[in-house]
């Protein structure tokens, strides 16, 4: 059943008992509707130089080494690589820190490292205190998401891998 008043809605952000309709009738009252309809890959970028190398969805076909197929020079990562996972932060900072492996291997004359998905990763915060993961196909429950992501979002992490102090 799909949401048929989605342009009338007030998105990602609080609003007190605004009410969802579906095509079937359905009516629900709630104060808040985040939108996760999944991504469309803005492509708009490389269509004209690299349409022959995008798959169906947008996204540029690369080989086990992260190169755009065909360019041994180019390197993609994040959502625009054809890659069979999911789109997530996490995986496009693997992909970063392969790419980059790779472009210092390519330049030093050694060989490639290469690419491969792993086991869904992820930790879902619902709150300061509370919240799931999977961590390689395992389980990952309250106490170490809330430790590990709850408290900042990993905020502090990112400014940290970035070399930065936090403000």
């Amino acid at each position: 059943d799909r949401v048929s008043n989605v342009e009338n809605l007030t998105t990602n952000r609080f609003q007190k008992d605004m009410v969802v309709r579906t095509e079937k009738g359905t009516e629900v009252v709630t104060d808040m509707v985040v939108l996760c309809t999944g991504i469309k890959i803005n492509s708009s970028a490389y269509t004209t130089a690299f349409g022959d190398k995008m798959a169906s969805d947008g996204a540029l076909k690369v080989n086990k080494h992260l190169q755009l197929e065909g360019h041994e020079n180019i390197y993609v990562i994040g959502d625009c690589a054809d890659l069979k996972e999911p789109k997530m932060a996490y995986h496009a900072g693997l992909h970063a820190n392969v790419a980059v492996t790779n472009i210092i291997n390519s330049l030093t004359h050694k060989p490639l490292k290469t690419y491969e998905p792993g086991s869904l990763t992820f930790l879902l915060s619902m709150g300061r205190n509370d919240g799931v993961g999977q961590v390689n196909g395992y389980y990952v429950g309250r106490l170490l998401v809330t430790i590990a992501k709850s408290r900042d979002l990993f905020v502090s992490k990112s400014w940290k891998t970035m070399g930065q102090t936090m403000p």
